[in-house]
């Protein structure tokens, strides 16, 4: 009787259940009344309805479906074993209450605005960069991401436009399905899912990252750059980058086996709304400069620049421009005349450091791989001294710079190399007598206000020049180092006057792995003839040391 007591008990907790349920059919709401209440009351009253049956059910048929399972054996037996039937339906009892305890937990964790995702498809989430360019609108700005209902990739998106949109009150971040709202998507030109559209005024973006998840998963890596490439083209013009050319710059050189060029950044400029464009003597780099120049690089030249072209550098600067000069002690030539242009001396001799290095070719030159974490206060290398010991940035053969007697020019020293670091004045890679440990200055900030061209004191001009003692630290080797990245972003945008935006661009983009076609050939030659001499020669001593061990017991 016990058990058919509790047996019923679970069955009509299961009527309740469906009673329940009856509750949020239409028929159910129009009895009650609910259909006529106001909607938040009606959601709320429809959500614990809805929690509720399901909850009630679950605790109902799982204990009863045990129960009956442990009591279909004993149906003709002259007696029933009560305990065993018990124990199983207080085993379902605890199933059911685990699993609506779980159901219900984890619904309201997902009410919370926290996310942990460790899938490999996760999205990038707003970097710190991009939250300080969204903070500095001004004017409205509308996003729309066009993606069907319900879409894997469409609430990965979602989530990282919300985030956007809390950094800025002028943006609005609309989620429409392009087929349910075709004129919206005609005026926005959209003709397939999975694009995003940034609109303010007369100004239009559009973003693709596709409605498949698999599709869309590297893209969703890179959301956070790619989203930030497209916001910096809708609230600000277009501005050129000048790379100068004709003195075996970094940015001709095709030296890829050492990773001396500088594709990535060419590409890092572009992606801040950058038109990049040569600079030689054609383009007046002996005369004049171009008059939409907004910041002109010298990277790293192999060759002494011309007096005329130095001249027209140092009028550029003069008359309130913006100079990146990347300078190189391994070119052997005299690039003083590039430094005092903006006011610095440059010390040629290499610097070395045989206790805090990175080690590339495992020998004693790898002491010129220098590495530091020691950054001033200043604006171009903001991000940087937020995270010192996390951002460490690699210099490949450093020079040092110092500030030239006189000039009203305001330098700060930004970038320091560790204490143990000396001048290597002979080259040989050792620290020896009359040789000094020191923190010398690897980067420098150089800026100086002009006077107004007009009497009211606007249209005010500020020249700024950053400089750094060693060109490889922006070369592609280099930027395998995200703090090199760092590095050159916040330059640039220190340069352009937007020193705000500096901050992180989170990625979850996978390193890419190259080999030179001197590594290809080391693992071609490893792989053909070093893995098989191995394997045979351990078979030979193992077949040998066998043989002898048995000639030895006979």
């Amino acid at each position: 009787r016990a058990v058919e007591r509790a047996l019923a008990i679970l069955s009509a907790l299961g009527l309740v259940a469906v009673a329940a349920y009856f509750t949020t059919t239409d028929a159910g709401r129009n009895l009650l009344g609910v259909s006529r209440a106001a909607p938040e009351l009606r959601a709320r009253v429809e959500a614990a309805t809805t929690v509720g049956w399901i909850a009630l059910l679950v605790i109902a048929t799982v204990p009863l479906f045990f129960g009956e399972a442990a009591l279909a054996p004993m149906r003709r037996a002259e007696r029933i074993e009560g305990r065993r039937v018990r124990a199983a339906t207080l085993s379902g009892v605890t199933l059911a209450f685990a699993a609506v305890y779980s159901a219900l937990f984890v619904y309201a964790a997902s009410q919370l605005e926290l996310k942990a995702d460790f899938s490999y498809y996760r999205t990038a989430r707003p970097g710190d960069s991009t939250k300080r360019v969204a903070e500095s609108l001004t004017e409205p700005l509308k996003i729309t991401a066009f993606f069907p209902q319900l879409n894997e990739v469409g609430a990965e998106v979602e989530g990282y436009l919300r985030e956007v949109k809390a950094a800025s009150p002028q943006i609005t971040v609309e989620m429409q399905d392009r087929l349910l709202v075709p004129a919206l998507a005609k005026e926005a030109k959209v003709t397939q899912d999975g694009v995003i559209v940034l609109s303010r005024d007369t100004s239009r973006e559009t973003l693709n990252i596709g409605a498949d998840i698999k599709a869309a998963g590297a893209k969703l890596k890179s959301l956070d750059a790619d989203f930030q490439k497209a916001l910096l083209k809708v609230i600000r013009a277009q501005r050129t980058a000048y790379l100068t050319v004709g003195h075996g710059e970094m940015n001709e050189s095709t030296n890829a086996a050492e990773g001396r060029t500088a594709k990535n950044l060419r590409k890092l400029l572009e992606s801040q709304n950058y038109v990049v464009k040569d600079l030689g003597l054609a383009q007046g780099l002996g005369s004049e400069l171009p008059k939409d120049a907004g910041v002109v690089v010298v990277l790293g030249p192999q060759k002494e620049f011309l007096p005329e072209e130095v001249a027209a550098l140092k009028r550029y600067a003069d008359d309130g421009g913006h100079l990146l000069l990347a300078l190189d002690p391994e070119a052997k030539v005299d690039l003083s005349p590039l430094a005092g242009a903006v006011g610095l001396t440059w010390k040629p001799e290499v610097l070395a450091n045989d206790r805090v290095y990175v080690r590339r070719r495992f020998n004693e030159s790898d002491q010129a791989m220098l590495v530091t974490t020691r950054y001033s206060s200043h604006a171009s290398v903001s991000t940087l001294s937020r995270h010192a010991q996390q951002a460490p940035t690699i210099f490949p053969g450093a020079a040092s710079l110092d500030k030239a007697d006189g000039g009203d020019l305001k330098i700060d020293f930004v970038v320091r190399s560790m204490g143990e670091t000396f001048a290597d004045a002979n080259g040989n890679f050792k620290f020896d007598e009359g040789e000094k440990r020191s923190a010398y200055n690897l980067a420098a900030a150089v800026s100086k206000e002009l006077a107004p061209g007009g009497g009211d004191g606007k249209d005010k001009k500020e020249l700024r020049a950053f400089v750094v003692a060693d060109a490889d630290v922006f070369s592609d080797a280099a930027f395998r180092n995200e703090p090199n990245i760092v590095l050159a972003l916040d330059a640039f945008r220190w340069l352009g006057g937007e020193e705000s935006f500096a901050g992180e661009i989170t990625t979850n983009e996978d390193v890419r792995i190259e080999h030179t076609k001197e590594k290809d050939q080391v693992w071609f030659w490893a792989t053909i003839l070093v893995a098989p001499a191995m394997v045979l020669g351990l078979g030979l001593f193992i077949t040998r040391r066998g043989r002898r061990a048995s000639g030895r017991r006979a």
